[in-house]
């Protein structure tokens, strides 16, 4: 059976031209697939963001060859292209209603283009009305699988929900609005945040652990008599339900839900005994270490897409944190999860750069590009960059903040390759790929001029806009924070060092970082720094621009011009023969310079190594490891009880 993409790429087959623009108002060729299918058909294909970025790139890559190649130029949006490129152009228009004829258009914009495929069979079956409402109650029940017209207590409820947000689904506003209208009307859901519980996983976790918590705290006052009588329990909580603690468990051993501590667990039920921290927690580290290692090896063995990777460093910076708790190496586990990535990075990073930034930010420029498109007209925003931070260590500073009240709603991009700072968080500031600002890629002194330029052709005056770096390191005063003193300020981006700092000057390696890290949390820094500014009313986003492994120096290389002193993982030349002649002579990854400056030339060292004297361990960046490349991208949530919500 063809599939919905087939219907795209029969509009390239048995093309005259050479050069096509197509007019893609609904997002379709923004999909990794058809991205790589059209490249392994002979295309180049470029999305269009700028007429300046455009003709630059074409001039880099393809003028002079135009008789030699075949182009795909794609616009998101009604632009006018240069009447040059037009005018031996082309012009396609695509439209989502050619692929799903019979569904309403409105409600398939609205759709995750993950979801696609199956939308597509179910297409196929489909014998209901275009009407918005119709087409949303037919996917509801047949590709949600939510019975919601029978959905009438907190069990129901809760399985759905935990299936839902279990599985990551990205439940559309149009989707969530759907079923909170119908089920705003049940007696049994009148006192309970119904919305949020659909509309955010975090939200829903917390409330959950709450909920448990409770649970725990009520049976640990009951006597023997009712703590086995299981009725009893039954009948006093909905998470007594065979299915959604069931469901629990799962969540209990990756890490999503915290179990409860302090707890004698003994006394329990069995079926209560996976929430309850053990007396002994090296017994359930062990049981944890065990369901993330075949969790990791089995979607590892389906990792095809970007998000799969991004689901693999959620799991594996949880099997990492747990292995060094009870002190148990992880390097098998880390090389095999690597030789893969390295793998896909080289054949399927460069498609991520035609990929939109919406919804997700898929690179860690596209960051501010979301953040623009979803902030409300008068909202205040503060972008924070922890630079340095891995996933790794963001569950450290996570697992604090959450004991301190907040929560967050959390996702992985990609880091900017090589995962150098003033390559990667430069492109944080300034909204754009790093062969944009060529001139000023081996220092950060531009960050804060790129970062008012992005947010004035957004339509924000420069002097609204604040900018600060040097954060952190000094004890914490609100007075010192510009994004506060100055009141003007609409939009706050600032830059967190530390972590960087711990990781270079790691003596003892993890262990130092680890060490310094809690340290620095237990200062409460950032947890100050966040509830000021949540109280001066800024809707807070915290990122990385790249994270940092393990390596073993193999020995330095003498040529080449090294961008950042610590980068000890790339090598960058400026002259290719000096480049091809090193490639050829060391255990190097040879990088493709997409997205970067001409004249910038990529070596980078393997997994586990780097370019320092040989046999010194360091901890560093500048690679394509997963834990340097892919890092964390959060919302943070308004604290409970604080009146902000």
């Amino acid at each position: 059976m063809s599939n919905w993409r087939d219907v795209i790429l029969k509009k390239f087959k048995n093309q005259s031209s050479s050069f096509l623009i197509v007019y893609d108002f609904d997002f379709l060729l923004n999909e990794e697939v058809i991205l790589n299918e059209l490249v392994e058909s002979g295309y180049h294909v470029l999305r269009y963001e700028d007429s300046m970025t455009f003709r630059y790139i074409y001039e880099q890559k393809f003028r002079g060859s135009e008789k030699d190649i075949k182009l795909i130029v794609f616009a998101n949006e009604d632009i006018s292209f240069p009447y040059e490129f037009e005018k031996k152009a082309l012009k396609i228009k695509m439209d989502i209603q050619t692929i799903f004829p019979k569904f309403s258009a409105n409600i398939i914009r609205n759709m995750n283009r993950d979801d696609f495929d199956e939308l597509y069979r179910l297409h196929l079956a489909y014998h209901g009305t275009t009407s918005e409402q119709d087409t949303l109650a037919f996917i509801i029940k047949s590709f949600y699988k939510i019975p919601y017209e029978i959905i009438d207590g907190e069990v129901g409820l809760y399985k759905i929900l935990l299936s839902i947000h279990y599985q990551k689904k990205d439940i559309p506003e149009v989707v969530r609005q759907f079923l909170y209208d119908k089920w705003f009307q049940v007696h049994a859901f009148k006192n309970i945040p119904l919305k949020n519980l659909i509309g955010s996983p975090s939200f829903f976790y917390q409330y959950l652990e709450d909920k448990w918590k409770s649970l725990v705290i009520k049976v640990s006052s009951f006597d023997n008599g009712q703590v086995n009588d299981s009725f009893s329990i039954e009948y006093s909580s909905p998470l007594a339900d065979g299915d959604v603690r069931r469901m629990m468990n799962d969540l209990f051993l990756d890490g999503t839900l915290q179990k409860v501590k302090g707890i004698d667990a003994s006394r329990f039920p069995d079926w209560m005994k996976p929430g309850i921290e053990a007396k002994e927690p090296g017994e359930d580290v062990e049981k944890k270490l065990y369901y993330l290692y075949e969790e990791i090896i089995s979607k590892l063995a389906n990792a095809k897409r970007y998000k799969d990777w991004i689901n693999i460093m959620e799991y594996l910076a949880e099997f990492k944190h747990s292995s060094i708790s009870i002190g148990k190496k992880q390097d098998e586990l880390m090389d095999k999860v690597n030789q893969s990535f390295t793998s896909w990075m080289m054949n399927h990073y460069h498609s991520l750069t035609s990929l939109p930034p919406y919804p997700k930010p898929k690179l860690v420029h596209h960051i501010v590009h979301v953040i623009n498109n979803d902030k409300n007209v008068n909202e205040k925003v503060a972008l924070l960059v922890l630079d340095g931070m891995s996933y790794f260590e963001w569950l450290f500073v996570k697992n604090h903040l959450k004991d301190k009240g907040f929560s967050f709603d959390e996702d992985g991009v990609f880091a900017w390759v090589p995962t150098l700072t003033s390559v990667s968080r430069q492109a944080i500031f300034s909204g754009n790929t790093p062969l944009t600002f060529g001139k000023y890629i081996t220092t950060t002194a531009s960050e804060e001029k790129g970062w008012k330029a992005f947010w004035e052709e957004h339509g924000i005056l420069k002097q609204y806009v604040t900018y600060q770096k040097g954060l952190g390191a000094e004890t914490y005063d609100r007075n010192k924070i510009r994004g506060l003193t100055r009141k003007a300020t609409k939009v706050y981006g600032a830059v967190v060092d530390v972590i960087d700092q711990f990781t270079h000057h790691a003596v003892l390696g993890e262990k130092s970082i680890i060490s310094q890290l809690q340290l620095w949390l237990e200062s409460n820094y950032l947890e100050k720094l966040l509830s000021d500014l949540q109280r001066a009313g800024f809707t807070i986003f915290i990122t990385s621009d790249h994270g940092n492994t393990t390596a073993t120096g193999i020995g330095r290389i003498s040529e080449g011009v090294l961008v950042e002193q610590k980068g000890e993982r790339v090598r960058i030349y400026n002259d290719r023969t000096i480049y091809d002649d090193s490639a050829n002579q060391l255990p190097v990854i040879k990088w493709s310079n997409i997205g970067l400056p001409e004249d910038y030339h990529v070596l980078l060292a393997q997994y586990g190594q780097a370019f320092v004297p040989k046999g010194q361990d360091i901890v560093t960046h500048g690679g394509i490891s997963i834990e340097e490349v892919i890092v964390p991208f959060v919302k943070v949530e308004p604290i409970k009880g604080s009146g902000l919500h």
